[in-house]
């Protein structure tokens, strides 16, 4: 046994070169599959262990405004009663409603004041939430914690935060006030869950049983969340006719309450629990979310990648028969079995990729390194414990039967005879096997120039994304998010009006604005109505609302199309819309909605005093929508500041004597400011990910194939060595033989170009559905790729190609 490792050991040394390539491809693909494989888990694991997952659902709520359907994963608040009373069938409802803390007051253990602003991750739920979530309980009782009208329920680091190392025993009792007014008192202490989950919550306010009026039944927010998991034996279609029931008679109220046009729907949605974390269609408050496709086009990726690594691992190995089909002759005459050369090639090969993983570990890193980025948040931190042995384990295994088998077989086929009367080494059918291996070749290439063609697609879409007129100036903007504890602090009344007020004297400072920026998610809707004195009904038409000041506009450089600017004014008195806004109330031109009165259904009607360009609100996945600014003093927390000239060195400066400002205006707290284009490439964060995870894709394609490249290239020269030698003694060009050698692959290469087109094709037209803004495909890029693809190519096969030229043709011809 240790006589034959180390006579692998051996072989492995002499074809060092060969080793390595074998090694680096492996290596180069597993790393490339660890990665893939410890995002994908981590995103499969979310409430894996959850109890009765099969039986729970999530309840959505799905909105339609004209033809426009989405989904939102809040539900009206009352729902959660009224499928408790209503429908049968439901083991447990249970509501999570988010709630809005500004600032948390407490006592730690030495009785030392605690304050802590912008609490984030609290509910208002009940008893039935601990049902369902199994939590380990460290103090209280889960049936009866959240029976008190106020109290609250801690996790273990929540606690830490307030008391410190405050035994959780000593910590019940305890009292926290939320927001200066409400104490409740502390009557449970929780485990943090130990896996990845979309329960992140970590205060447990109890929900108050409240009698809820009509109006409630419209509103819905992301936050307010509603799981319910079904009773044994439960008919899950009936249960969601009875939902959809409730939800018919309380819309048709609410249509005939608000006078509603039949083109605004309303309905709710039964989610199987296992969908949750992968619903990236449906608008949420928070929360991380994974795409499924993206998940199984991981995968896909992974395997072609093996596959890929594979290839090349056999077009190296069998590159080699030739010069091993002698010493494989010697030991079938001495009596070596086909079983035992197999196990002899096998062998080789499960060395070779054990050598690869172990390579593989500091590649990993690296690779973690390169797509920080991009990683989930909370995967770093999630322990995948056996599963990634096993994972090991399986590549081991499969990769070492993928790639090893054919070679194995091969080595079974070299006649002995025939190696000892010099007539040939091996009986394999040397055309056939070479016309596979030239398959295998295009196969490569075809996956490779896929993802060259991939790469150069999606890197002009995203740079169009960045460049493209957006219908304001992003250039030079400052962004200052004002924290809305700040806002509603009566220290810091209206204290964001003065600090734009000083900034506007400053040198450096073109314009500032107070207000959210055009594209951000600081806007809510609301349905808009027009009575045009001609018609009984009024136009109708869902229209997001932006608070604005009246140096808006001027900042951010949008272009007005008919009337004029808001003027000053601390309440909304007067509306300019913009072009798809006009559109949609019906107007025939912008001209002639100026003068006309519209508002809110059933409020009080303002005048239209301007129209604007159409600007971009959302990222380029959706289509432009209709706005309204408007003035609200009251509803505005953001400073917008235009510097100007165009020096970076004097930007920074200015911002500089910003930041300092906002210091001596709010001492103390965190600057937020930041260049208004940071925040519009964080839009694109998905974006940009899968586009690094192509170039990645592409860079390990091209590395492998290269390495296939060569190993073909070699043996292609060997087998050709005589007819060089020929060719040379009869006056062939050093350069008239490497383009002899070169042509076979460049035909290879054009192949794999003619058939990886339409496949990059169709894929590329799909991911470019996604936005509601494209680039076209155009014919260039994918010849660009095929050029890339040739001379990636011609590169790697010149090396060996050169040297096969440069040999001398009396060693090639000695024997003959």
């Amino acid at each position: 046994m240790n006589l034959s490792i180390k006579s692998m050991f051996r072989r492995l040394w002499r074809q060092r070169l060969f080793s390595f390539l074998n090694i680096a491809g492996i290596a180069v693909s597993v790393s490339a599959c660890w990665v893939i494989y410890r995002i994908v888990s981590y995103e499969y694991s979310f409430d894996s262990q959850l109890p009765d997952r099969a039986y729970t659902y999530r309840l959505v709520t799905g909105l339609m405004f004209d033809i426009k359907e989405n989904y939102n994963g809040g539900v009206s608040k009352p729902m959660y009663q009224a499928m408790r009373e209503q429908v049968p069938g439901l083991k447990r409802v249970v509501p999570v409603f988010g709630q809005w803390v500004n600032n948390a007051e407490t006592k730690d253990q030495q009785q030392r004041p605690v304050v802590v602003d912008d609490v984030k991750e609290v509910v208002a739920t009940d008893s039935s939430y601990f049902m369902m979530v199994p939590y380990t309980w460290l103090a209280g009782n889960p049936a009866t914690a959240l029976q008190a009208p106020e109290s609250v329920v801690l996790t273990e680091s929540r606690a830490r935060s307030y008391f410190g190392t405050l035994s959780p025993q000593a910590i019940l009792g305890r009292t926290i006030t939320y927001n200066k007014e409400k104490t409740r008192t502390v009557t449970g202490v929780v485990k943090d869950l130990g896996y990845p989950s979309e329960f992140t919550a970590k205060e447990f306010f109890k929900l108050p049983l409240i009698e809820y009026e009509l109006a409630e039944w419209t509103n819905t927010n992301g936050s307010d969340k509603v799981y319910l998991q079904m009773a044994a034996g439960a008919d899950t279609g009936r249960v969601m006719a009875q939902i959809s029931k409730i939800g018919a008679d309380k819309w048709s109220e609410q249509t005939k309450h608000w006078n509603l046009p039949s083109t605004v729907k309303r309905w709710f949605k039964l989610m199987p629990f296992e969908d949750s974390h992968f619903s990236t269609y449906i608008s949420e408050g928070s929360g991380h979310k994974a795409n499924r496709s993206v998940m199984r086009g991981l995968i896909g990726l992974g395997i072609l990648l093996v596959i890929v690594a594979c290839i090349n691992f056999v077009n190296l190995t069998t590159a080699q028969l030739p010069q091993r089909s002698l010493s494989i002759g010697v030991r079938k005459v001495l009596g070596s079995s086909n079983t035992q050369l197999m196990r002899i090639i096998m062998g080789e090969t499960f060395l070779i990729v054990l050598l690869a993983i172990l390579a593989a570990f500091p590649l990993t890193t690296i690779a973690y390194r390169f797509l920080g980025d991009i990683i989930p948040e909370g995967m770093m931190n999630y322990t995948a414990g056996w599963g990634i042995v096993l994972f090991l384990a399986a590549l081991l295994t499969g990769i070492t039967l993928l790639a090893g088998s054919y070679p194995a077989w091969l080595m079974t086929r070299v006649q002995p005879a025939g190696i000892i009367q010099g007539q040939g080494v091996l009986n394999t059918g040397n055309n056939r096997r070479l016309a596979l291996r030239k398959v295998l070749i295009v196969f490569q290439f075809v996956i490779a120039q896929v993802f060259i063609a991939g790469t150069l697609i999606m890197g002009a879409q995203m740079n169009y994304t960045l460049k493209k007129e957006l219908g304001f100036n992003k250039d030079a903007v400052v962004l200052i998010d004002i924290p809305w504890k700040l806002v509603q602090n009566p220290a810091y009344t209206n204290k964001q009006y003065v600090l734009a007020e000083a900034l506007r004297n400053e040198t450096g400072v073109a314009a500032v604005s107070v207000g959210r920026p055009p594209l951000s998610d600081g806007y809510s809707s609301s349905m808009y109505e027009y009575y045009n004195g001609k018609k009984q009904d009024p136009a109708r038409r869902q229209v997001y609302k932006k608070f604005i000041d009246t140096a808006y506009i001027r900042t951010y450089h949008m272009q007005l199309v008919a009337g004029r600017n808001i003027r000053p004014s601390d309440t909304t008195n007067e509306f300019v819309l913009n072009e798809t806004a006009v559109k949609g109330l019906g107007f025939a031109s912008p001209q002639e909605a100026i003068g006309k009165m519209i508002g809110q259904v059933s409020e009080q009607k303002f005048p239209i005093v301007g129209v604007v360009k159409d600007f971009h609100t959302r990222d380029f996945h959706a289509t432009m929508e209709p706005v309204a600014l408007m003035a609200h003093k009251d509803g505005s927390n953001g400073l917008n500041i235009l510097l100007t000239g165009n020096d970076p060195a004097q930007w920074q400066a200015t911002l500089k004597m910003i930041e300092q400002k906002w210091h001596a205006m709010y001492p103390g707290e965190e600057w937020t400011g930041k260049f208004y284009d940071q925040t519009l490439a964080a839009l694109y964060k998905q974006d940009r990910s899968d586009s690094k995870l192509v170039n990645l894709a592409t860079g390990v394609a091209i590395v492998i194939s290269c390495l296939g490249l060569f190993g073909l290239a070699v043996l292609v020269a060997f087998q050709r060595t005589k007819e060089i030698g020929i060719r040379k003694v009869l006056g062939a060009t050093v350069t008239g033989i490497v383009q002899l050698l070169m042509s076979d692959f460049v035909k290879l290469v054009t192949i794999a170009f003619i058939i990886a087109t339409p496949i990059a094709w169709w894929g590329m037209d799909r991911w470019l559905r996604g936005f509601a803004y494209s680039i076209k495909i155009e014919w260039w890029m994918f010849a660009l790729s095929g050029v890339i693809a040739v001379l990636i190519a011609i590169f790697t096969v010149s090396f060996q190609a050169v040297k096969a030229a440069l040999s001398n043709p009396v060693k090639s011809l000695r024997t003959v």
